[in-house]
C-alpha cells in the first residue's frame, strides 16, 4: 500500500503501533482528496496485521481489495448516507450497524468500524455512538473521518485521537497517478491543476470530474474578480444541461472558499489558485461568504428550475 504524501503520520502510527498504544478510535481529518480512506485501511492493516503491516498476508490483501469481512464502511452499510429521513427514521440504519457491533468479528480477534464523512452526521447520530466508544468490547476498533473537526461533536471529539492527514504534493500526486498507468506529463499537468489533491484528479479521470466545467468556473471567478458581470455569466451558462450547471457552481464555490481562506491568512490550495488569490484581493469576508451564499440558494431553491442564462445572471447579479 502506497501513501503518497504521508510518510511522517505513517512513521508515527507505525512508532505508536508498535508501542501497543494505537488508540481504539482515532479520528483523520483532512481536505476532501488528500487521502483519508486510504490511511483508514492503513490503520486497519496496523490493527489487524501489525506495525509495520506486511501487506503480503491474507488479511493485508483482503483489506487492499476492500473484501475482509471484519472491516465495515458505515456510511456504505446506510445506503450512501447517514441521515436517511426525519423524526428518527434516520436511525434506522444505523440501529443495524449498532447492533452488528455486539458480534464478535468473523476472522480473527479485531473487528474495525470505519465512519466517513462524519461532517455529515447528525447531533442525534453521533450521540448514540457516545457509550459505544466510550466502552468498547475488548475486540473493537473505530476510525471516523472528517473535513472540519468543528463538525463533531465536544463529546465524541473527547474519546478519540486526532491525526491530521496531510496533504499530497503536486509531485507526491504526479506519483500516484503514474503508478496507476496516467502518462508522466498528463499526470504532471493534472496535479498542477488540482494543486495535488489526488482524490479530485481520479474523479476527473474516472469522469466523475470534468476539466471543461473547472475551466469554466475559473472564467467566471476571474470575471467575477474584475467585476466582469456579462463574462461571468457566460462562462456559467456555456455549458447548457443541468448537471454540468451544478457541477460548474460546484467549482467556483472551491474557489470561492480558497479566496476566503487567502483573506484569513491560510494558502490556496484549489484547481484555481490564481482566481482565489485575485478575489481575495478584491472582496472582503463578508462579500465573499455572501457569494457563496447564492450559490447555495440557487443550488437549494426553485430559481434553479429556471432557464439557465437566466439562472447564470440572477446568480452574476446577486455576487457583483
Amino acid at each position: 500500500m502506497r501513501l503518497y504524501g504521508k510518510d511522517s503520520l505513517k512513521a508515527r502510527l507505525d512508532s505508536i503501533a508498535a508501542q501497543h498504544r494505537l488508540p481504539h478510535a482515532i479520528l483523520l481529518y483532512g481536505e476532501r482528496g488528500t487521502g483519508k480512506r486510504v490511511m483508514a485501511n492503513y490503520i486497519a492493516k496496523l490493527f489487524m496485521c501489525g506495525a509495520p503491516p506486511c501487506d503480503s498476508c491474507n488479511t493485508c490483501s483482503r483489506i487492499d481489495a476492500n473484501a475482509h469481512p471484519d472491516i465495515i464502511f458505515v456510511r456504505e452499510k446506510c445506503g450512501g448516507k447517514y441521515n436517511l429521513s426525519v423524526d428518527n427514521k434516520e436511525l434506522v440504519s444505523m440501529r443495524k450497524v449498532m447492533e452488528s457491533i455486539a458480534i464478535k468479528p468473523n476472522d480473527g480477534e479485531i473487528k474495525v468500524y470505519i465512519f466517513e464523512d462524519c461532517d455529515d452526521m447528525s447531533p442525534i447520530i453521533q450521540n448514540t455512538l457516545l457509550k459505544t466508544i466510550e466502552e468498547p468490547a475488548p475486540f473493537l476498533r473505530f476510525i471516523f473521518t472528517c473535513e472540519n473537526t468543528q463538525s463533531i461533536l465536544e463529546t465524541i471529539r473527547s474519546r478519540v485521537t486526532e491525526f491530521e492527514v496531510p496533504a499530497p504534493t503536486v509531485d507526491d500526486c504526479t506519483r500516484c497517478l503514474v503508478d496507476r498507468g496516467e502518462p508522466a506529463d498528463k499526470s504532471h499537468e493534472l496535479a498542477e491543476i488540482m494543486s495535488g489533491n489526488i482524490g479530485k484528479c481520479i474523479d476527473v479521470l474516472s469522469g466523475a470530474g470534468d476539466t471543461a466545467f473547472m475551466e469554466a468556473a475559473r472564467k467566471a471567478a476571474a470575471a467575477i474578480s474584475r467585476k466582469d458581470g456579462f463574462t461571468a455569466a457566460a462562462a456559467l451558462s456555456a455549458n447548457t444541461g443541468r448537471p454540468e450547471f451544478a457541477a460548474v457552481l460546484g467549482y467556483l464555490s472551491d474557489i470561492l472558499r480558497d479566496a476566503l481562506a487567502v483573506r484569513c491568512g491560510a494558502s490556496a490550495t484549489s484547481f484555481g489558485k490564481t482566481e482565489a488569490k485575485a478575489l481575495a484581493e478584491v472582496y472582503t469576508e463578508d462579500r465573499l461568504m455572501s457569494m457563496l451564499d447564492t450559490i447555495f440558494e440557487v443550488s437549494d431553491d426553485a430559481i434553479y428550475n429556471l432557464n439557465l442564462s437566466l439562472t447564470a445572471a440572477y446568480i452574476t447579479s446577486k455576487m457583483l
